[in-house]
Order: structure tokens, then C-alpha cells, then sequence
């Protein structure tokens, strides 16, 4: 442990598996506090032991994102808890796959409320507390930075057969990063986006038909999805001071899916 996020509190949405939990466990492990979020409560409170039983702090919640009333609730489970926040990560995601022709109204609304409208929400809710803040600081408090972590993916950068929903999401997250880029910059407010690759329990379903498995596979120049915990690194680099001069950004960490 090197303590990169010594006393910051941070929120990760969609933390009670897969990449959501271990940015949580990361988190923790450098240091913050970390408030769990996940759509399934159970999910998130196991998290939010696991780090507590290490020694670390972290709370749970189970507001499942995607309207503006989850996400100020959200924040304010992070004000109660920890009286500030520091970093928020949108990282909650469900998949509705289907060929475009097939794809029901409910399918395409139910992704982009999750993926798009969800992460608009929680960045506005955390906006709306910082913005204040910012521009009332002096001093040495110049020097701090608060970050807004998104989530995109692959199929967001270069399309996917069968995720019009998930791509269009996606996309609009990249969107979205850029723009809060632009807008809170001069605040201090970094907002970064990752594509990643992880092998989950939204990803193993596609692995499940051994052929279909290899063409996916051959796509990365690693020849693999990386582990969870292999993604992590990156969160926490990009929550942590080191990152402080870069914002608006995506960072592909996908073992070669993306070049």
C-alpha cells in the first residue's frame, strides 16, 4: 500500500462485482474511503466488509442509477458518511444485447439509462456540490483536484455488432468526459474516461460458444481479457495527485483491442 488516496472519499457506482469492486478494494488499499454502490445491496454491503475487515472504510448503498434522485442520494450518502467527497467513478453498467432489428424500446432505454443518463446524474449531483466549493478556495487549497472517473468501452470507440444500445452509450460517455473536460477545468475538476476489457459477468457470456470465443479472443493483441484487477491500476492513477495535468481523456486498457 503507498496511501496515493490518503483520506479521499470516493464513490464507485456498480461495486459490488466484477471492475466495480476492485476499483472499490483499490481504493481502499491506497487509502480512501470508499462509498459502495451497487444496484444490488447485498453486493455492495459484502464490498463494503471486505474492505472494513481489512482495516480500510468504506460504506455501502444501493441506489440503482439512472435518474437524477439516485445520484443526489447518492452523493449525500457520501456527505453523511464522510462530510466530503473527492472522486466519483461511474462505473454501473447493464448490457441489453441485441441485433438493432431485433432490440426492443425497453432494451435500448433501460442501457441508456444506466450507462448515459446515469453517469450525466451522478457527475451533475457531484458538479453541483463542487462547484462552490472551488470557487471559494484560497491558499494551499489551490492546489487541490477532484476527479470524475467514467467508464466507456470498446464498443463506444469503434462499434459492436449487437450493442447499438451499449455503443451509443458509451460514445455519449466519451462525449460527455470531454465536455465536463472543458466546462469544470479551471475549477480543478480533472474528468477522465477508461475503455476497459475485463473478463466479468457481463463479459463471460460472450466466451460461452468456443468458436464465437476465439474470433472475440483474436481481436486483442494479448490474446485475452485481462482480470479486474488488472483494470484497477489505471482508476487509481487516475483518482490519485499524478494525474492532476491530464483531463478529457480516454485511456483504452483493453490488452490491445483498441489500437
Amino acid at each position: 500500500m503507498t496511501a496515493r488516496l490518503r483520506d479521499r472519499a470516493c464513490i464507485v457506482t456498480g461495486a459490488g462485482r466484477g471492475i466495480g469492486r476492485a476499483i472499490a478494494l483499490s481504493f481502499a488499499a491506497e487509502g480512501a474511503r470508499v462509498v459502495v454502490n451497487d444496484a444490488d445491496g447485498a453486493a455492495a454491503e459484502a464490498v463494503a466488509k471486505e474492505i472494513t475487515e481489512s482495516g480500510g472504510t468504506a460504506v455501502s448503498e444501493a441506489s440503482a442509477i439512472g435518474t437524477m434522485e439516485a445520484a443526489e442520494a447518492l452523493v449525500g450518502v457520501a456527505l453523511e458518511a464522510f462530510a466530503t467527497l473527492d472522486v466519483l467513478v461511474n462505473n454501473a453498467g447493464i448490457l441489453r444485447d441485441r441485433m438493432t432489428h431485433r432490440m426492443s424500446e425497453e432494451d435500448f432505454d433501460d442501457v441508456i439509462a444506466v450507462h448515459l443518463k446515469g453517469t450525466w446524474a451522478c457527475g451533475r449531483a457531484a458538479i453541483r456540490h463542487w462547484r462552490p466549493l472551488a470557487k471559494e478556495e484560497t491558499g494551499s487549497a489551490l492546489d487541490r483536484h477532484r476527479k470524475i472517473i467514467n467508464v466507456t468501452s470498446a464498443s463506444g470507440l469503434i462499434g459492436s455488432v449487437g450493442q447499438s444500445n451499449y455503443a451509443a452509450a458509451k460514445m455519449g460517455i466519451v462525449g460527455l468526459t470531454k465536455t465536463w473536460a472543458k466546462e469544470l477545468g479551471r475549477l480543478r475538476i480533472n474528468v477522465n474516461a477508461i475503455a476497459p476489457a475485463a473478463l466479468t459477468a457481463m463479459t463471460e457470456p460472450l466466451l460461452e460458444d468456443p468458436q464465437v470465443a476465439e474470433r472475440r479472443l483474436a481481436r486483442f493483441a494479448l490474446g485475452r481479457y485481462g482480470a479486474p484487477e488488472e483494470i484497477a491500476p489505471a482508476f487509481v492513477f487516475f483518482a490519485s495527485d499524478e494525474s492532476n495535468y491530464i483531463t478529457g481523456q480516454v485511456l483504452c486498457v483493453d490488452g490491445g483491442l483498441v489500437i
